[in-house]
């Protein structure tokens, strides 16, 4: 598939030399070496072909094959042939493996392409690259370098505005511009013998680039918004791919996750970008409403799994273990019985309709679309507690949680008693080995079955 979109994009551009079959294998190879190092789970292949789906023009098929070829943070080196392209725009770029080094900007460019692409970016030479847009610059000098064989100039500037335009969550400045505005600028500045009409046409379609690269956040599949979101989690903690992670980094992640989610709640009108009205300002707040909607309903999820965490966490620590040594899998894969007189649907805290919280709990019940080794898409604690609680009570015991003195356990005590004994009995069916231990925690608490 990725030598058909090269293939159908490079020669509808016209390309200077033909583009051979040859070609095509060996820059789809570079693409997809690129893309499927170990650590990526959301930035991979499939998200090039999810954000690729309604686009026709060339420019835009290219910018979202090489957008992400780079994403220094998770691959934490280069490979020999990103390295090789890389060469005399980074120093210290030799493809060697271990913790992210450094990047310097070089001080002076022999190749005038990768010097437009400089300016564009408004990098300095000599300079550190900056933590944001970093990704984005590396790719798009991959990008344009690679494909400068076969196009233009002003096609390869194109394709790099486009990428620049995936950098996230900017501000508007102090003076008002966005930072389509800003783009508009210094590509002004780099093609000069360009035509106020292809100025414009760039960054409209870079704008175009960008919400496409983003369109999960807006997407009516709320399915493919919340495994999206799902799949950056390990991205963000590595360690959760190991097979024998502990219970406690996935507690931590629950946290961390809510406080990105509510970075992203803050951040929305940041998310999407638009430039003179393309798009105009009413299909703009139309995404942003929807992207308001689909956070609310995936933190509602995301609040039963962090309570899910939550007690598993306690649990252990009533047992006297420690949940850092505790492997995490198991956990994920217990099996409860029905609730069998479900807490009725009251109001939700987060303001979910009936419909979106029977949607919530269908994730729960019948799973993600999505499953992963770390993490199944059917979480049978998360539906028993929220079959028991329901989203009013979900939410009180994680303040609880959130609250209680160390070693008060107060949680636990706050669950009804049956839910407690019930996911004692469970425990101890998934770790035999400590399944006494399991069984002895409602006694420790002072619970006894009802």
């Amino acid at each position: 598939m990725i030598e058909r979109m090269l293939n159908e994009s490079i020669n509808g551009l016209s390309p200077k030399v033909p583009f051979q079959p040859e070609d095509a294998a060996s820059v789809a190879r570079l693409i997809l070496d690129s893309m499927k190092t170990s650590g990526r789970v959301y930035h991979n292949m499939q998200h090039v072909f999810d954000i690729s789906k309604t686009m026709k023009d060339p420019i835009l098929e290219l910018s979202a094959l090489f957008h992400d070829v780079i994403y220094y943070s998770i691959d934490k080196s280069f490979q020999g042939e990103q390295a090789k392209a890389l060469e005399g725009v980074v120093l210290g770029v030799d493809g060697s493996h271990g913790q992210p080094q450094e990047l310097i900007l070089a001080l002076e460019f022999e190749d005038p392409i990768a010097e437009l692409v400089v300016r564009l970016y408004g990098f300095e030479p000599g300079k550190p690259l900056p933590k944001l847009g970093t990704n984005e610059f590396l790719s798009a000098v991959i990008g344009v370098r690679v494909l400068e064989k076969w196009l233009s100039v002003p096609q390869l500037m194109q394709i790099a505005t486009c990428i620049e335009a995936t950098i996230p969550f900017r501000p508007i400045s102090e003076d008002g511009k966005t930072p389509m505005d800003r783009l508009y600028d210094r590509l002004k500045l780099v093609c000069p013998d360009q035509s106020e009409e292809w100025l414009v046409h760039t960054v409209r379609m870079a704008a175009v680039t960008a919400n496409c690269d983003l369109c999960s956040f807006d997407s009516n599949d709320r399915d493919f918004f919340l495994d999206s979101s799902w799949k950056l989690i390990p991205e963000a903690r590595p360690v959760l791919l190991e097979e024998d992670c502990p219970l406690m980094e996935y507690y931590n992640e629950c946290f961390a996750l809510e406080g990105r989610t509510k970075f992203l709640k803050g951040a929305v009108p940041k998310i999407f970008q638009s430039f003179r009205q393309a798009p105009s300002d009413e299909e703009m707040a139309a995404k942003q409403a929807k992207t308001h909607e689909n956070l609310k309903v995936m933190s509602e999820y995301a609040l039963v799994r962090m309570l899910q965490l939550m007690v598993l966490v306690e649990f252990v620590k009533v047992m006297g273990e420690d949940p850092a040594s505790i492997p995490l899998r198991p956990l994920l894969r217990m099996t409860l019985p029905e609730v069998t007189s479900p807490t009725a649907e009251n109001e939700s805290p987060m303001g979910l309709t009936a419909e979106e919280q029977a949607e919530v709990r269908n994730w729960l019940v019948c799973g993600r679309r999505a499953c992963f080794s770390w993490d199944p898409a059917i979480s049978p604690l998360g539906a028993y507690l929220y079959d028991s609680l329901g989203p009013k009570g979900i939410a009180s015991a994680v303040e609880v949680g959130k609250n209680q003195k160390p070693g008060s356990h107060e949680l636990l005590k706050v669950l009804p008693k049956d839910v407690v004994t019930t996911i004692a009995s469970s425990l101890g069916a998934v770790l035999p080995d400590r399944a006494e231990k399991f069984s002895q925690v409602p006694e420790k608490l002072g619970i006894l079955a009802q």
